[in-house]
């Protein structure tokens, strides 16, 4: 059965005639323009004849898109929050991870001279590390998941894990969109940054993005002018995703530090 909008309010077929919300239109509506056809309760959904010479008025239109524009924020903004969630406990988790193989190398030392110890406390300590490990890993795979869903060009251009704090410090993809290069170069290394401004220290060059291997495994020369192009990067990345669209920023990124490195050794640095 083919059913038909025939106001932004309605949808009529073989004799039916059904009630529908202004998200449920909204929702409807673009799906046609998208595809030709949508589908509610199972049945599919065309413009009806009359709707389409009569046309939809703007003001409804746009009423009905903010609505769904707030809903697959709101949508967002939750992946945002688990994605800060998995983070922090991922890296508490690595902490205890590095805890437990530190008390395995020492407790192997141990047994190797205590020989009428017990193992049993070494083969528990062993065992728990290897669960930990396994949990690890299970979570990496699932921020992984919900980076590539929520950030795919944030996540090519910095990685999962480094896209999961940046998203994590800045408090969502939206923030992030809409922060500048020079905070995103910094944030992470704030505590250097308020001692510079009192006088104390030196300027800081990267805080988070200091994880990023082209940027720690830098010369000193290159590593401010390479973590000042990933920041401008990181920021053109996340707009796009926050509007959904595609970037090229990890492909001019990687020619701008192919550049940096180049100049450089050009002048013998």
């Amino acid at each position: 059965m083919m059913l038909y909008l025939v106001s932004v309010d309605k949808l009529k077929g073989e004799g039916k005639e059904l009630a529908i919300t202004k998200e449920e239109f909204s929702t409807i509506y673009l799906d046609i323009l998208q595809n030709g056809k949508s589908n509610f309760d199972g049945q599919d959904v065309s413009l009806s004849p009359r709707f389409k010479k009569k046309g939809i008025d703007y003001s409804v239109l746009r009423d009905s898109l903010e609505l769904l524009n707030r809903k697959l924020l709101s949508s967002k903004l939750t992946e945002d929050q688990l994605i800060e969630k998995i983070i922090t406990t991922l890296d508490e988790m690595e902490k205890f991870e590095n805890f437990l193989a530190q008390k395995v190398e020492e407790t192997s030392t141990f047994m190797k001279y205590a020989t009428s110890v017990n193992s049993g406390f070494s083969e528990q300590i062993s065992k728990m590390l290897t669960e930990i490990r396994g949990f690890v890993k299970e979570l990496e795979h699932s921020l992984d998941e919900y980076v590539d869903r929520s950030a795919p060009n944030l996540k090519k251009i910095v990685g999962y894990k480094v896209a999961a704090r940046l998203l994590k410090s800045f408090g969502g993809i939206r923030n992030l969109a809409l922060s500048s290069a020079s905070t995103v170069q910094i944030i992470g290394a704030e505590k250097a940054f308020f001692r510079f401004r009192k006088g104390r220290g030196t300027p800081p060059k990267h805080g988070i993005i200091y994880e990023i291997p082209d940027i720690y495994k830098a010369s000193s020369d290159n590593a401010g002018k390479i973590s000042r192009a990933y920041s401008n990067a990181i920021v053109k990345a996340a707009r796009a995703d926050l509007v959904g669209i595609v970037s090229e920023s990890d492909v001019k990124l990687k020619k701008r530090v192919e550049e940096i490195k180049r100049s450089n050794r050009k002048q013998g640095i």
